[in-house]
């Protein structure tokens, strides 16, 4: 989902609180239509929606400002910048990325031409920490079997690919609002699918319960003869079926309404920093990316990252980068290697 009515307001001069009307209204509905259209059923709709669609962008633009400024991602960039030197075991691993992934492919199935001679775009990879055992020097006596903790960077991805770093930064913008929206739509569907459930285990426990009950003739059973059944606690089932109503009830009165649908999107949109945030991790690092203490002697670079941490704690390294465009490598051409291979096994 593009939120696409975004980019005016991230573009322009607007202060947190004092968004267009006209593009709020536009936001809302975007809303609306991303959760549940039936929200617009919904006496005053708009109204209860206007402070919570209002609060996430004004959070979602803090949030990509918060990114510090793009670094060079260029062969000297490398050499220069210790992060670089962390997230890519070399120049040209680093080069690789820039030209071959899916983000790159997509960007020059439309790009101008001759492409811009600087590109923007957003990098991110997944931190991986392991536990190993190494070696380290201690004044001049050599330690082995040394508990220590390498960092190593996984899953690199390069995205948002433009000519300037202010439509990267509103393309992030947009996405972190649609996954905002995103999140508000699952919560929806979660609360309609634990209520199947619940329905499902009420029907079955109610069968359960039917079938004791005809199995201890306690109805017009008893006149047929003697119960054949062992002794059945029907006042522990009856808890049961009980405990299982309150807690649908419960659940219906939450979200069987379309007034509680929109309660929930409020929710979600209120607190976006459940949903998405960022954390700065601080590490310091030697050659081989190996955690060293601050206070020690060895060879290390400190640096900062900054991490977007989604739900269920998923966590991706990201910064913004640039570099000439000169520097990508020549796209592969898969149809003519696919002629090449096949004709060179014949």
């Amino acid at each position: 989902m593009a939120f696409r009515f975004l980019q005016s307001i991230f573009t322009g001069p607007n202060q947190p609180g004092k968004f267009d009307k006209d593009l709020m209204l536009r936001g809302i509905e975007r809303v609306v239509d991303g959760t549940d259209i039936r929200l617009r059923a919904v006496s005053h709709y708009r109204r209860k929606l206007w402070d919570s669609v209002e609060h996430a962008i004004d959070y979602v633009v803090t949030f990509v400002n918060t990114l510090p400024p793009a670094i060079n991602a260029d062969r000297q960039g490398y050499m220069t910048d210790p992060r670089l030197r962390a997230l890519f075991a070399s120049p040209e691993s680093l080069r690789e990325i820039l030209s071959f992934s899916d983000g790159t492919r997509n960007y020059l199935k439309q790009a101008p031409d001759p492409l811009p001679v600087e590109l923007y775009a957003g990098l991110g990879a997944v931190r991986v920490e392991k536990n190993v055992l190494g070696i380290e020097m201690d004044g001049e006596i050599l330690r082995r079997d040394v508990p220590q903790t390498v960092v190593n960077f996984r899953d690199h991805q390069l995205v948002f690919l433009t000519d300037n770093e202010q439509d990267t930064r509103q393309e992030l913008m947009r996405r972190a609002a649609d996954y905002l929206i995103e999140t508000a739509l699952q919560r929806l569907i979660a609360s309609r699918v634990q209520k199947t459930q619940l329905e499902q285990q009420q029907r079955k426990l109610l069968q359960q319960k039917a079938n004791i009950l005809k199995q201890a003739q306690v109805g017009f059973e008893s006149l047929a003869g003697p119960a054949t059944l062992e002794s059945v606690d029907l006042s522990a089932l009856e808890q049961q079926l009980q405990d299982l109503e309150t807690e649908l009830s419960q659940l219906r009165a939450d979200s069987a309404t379309l007034d509680k649908h929109l309660a929930k999107v409020v929710a979600t949109l209120s607190e976006p920093e459940k949903v998405l945030r960022l954390e700065s991790i601080s590490l310091t690092l030697d050659h081989m990316n190996t955690k060293v203490a601050a206070d020690s002697p060895r060879v290390a670079n400190a640096m900062t990252f900054q991490e977007i941490v989604m739900e269920e704690d998923r966590r991706v390294t990201a910064l913004f980068v640039r570099f000439p465009s000169n520097a990508l490598l020549p796209q592969p051409d898969f149809f003519k290697e696919a002629n090449r291979l096949l004709y060179s096994t014949r």
